[in-house]
């Protein structure tokens, strides 16, 4: 393995690892990635957007 495919493949690797956390912080922050648009009772996924309502 080359020292440029190494870069490459940390630089995805630490890409994914953003994503992740970026996605549990905003889930334990109560903000989901729902995509309603604001009518979620309408939702047919509104339990999983927001379980706790």
């Amino acid at each position: 393995m080359n020292v440029p495919t190494l870069l490459i493949g940390l630089v995805v690797l630490a890409l994914f690892v953003a994503v992740v956390a970026r996605g549990i912080y905003n889930r334990r922050q109560g903000k989901s990635g729902c995509s309603c648009g604001g009518s979620c009772s309408g939702c047919s996924c509104s339990g999983a957007c927001h379980p706790g309502k």
